[in-house]
């Protein structure tokens, strides 16, 4: 019999999904469809299918699901990390940026 299968006892289980089936249905999913991207693009060489990847991943627990509200507070947390960066960054005009590149560049 195949090790690569996700069981009811499995989703139940889980503390990510907290023992919904749609969740754990829609987190492996959602990974598939990245690992198969990223395949495509060429970053990943399969070995086995995208969706017994994602099940092996669901099954160690390495998936997690956020909530709308969760997915909003990381975005704007990231936002304002960026925002305090750029702050704190020098401002060039874009006439030095251009002829620093072109003396780089010997142009």
């Amino acid at each position: 019999m195949s090790n690569h299968r996700v069981y009811l006892d499995d989703i139940y289980a889980s503390e990510a999904c907290k023992g919904s089936t749609f969740r754990a249905v829609v987190m492996m999913a959602h990974e598939a469809r990245f690992i198969n991207e990223q395949a495509r693009s060429g970053y990943l060489t399969l070995e086995m299918k995208p969706t017994t990847i994602a099940m092996d991943k669901f099954k160690d627990n390495k998936l997690t699901i956020l909530s709308k509200e969760e997915a909003e507070a990381r975005e704007n947390a990231k936002v304002a990390e960026i925002q305090q960066a750029n702050a704190k960054a020098p401002v060039q005009d874009s006439a030095s940026t251009l002829d620093a590149a072109n003396d780089a560049f010997g142009i």
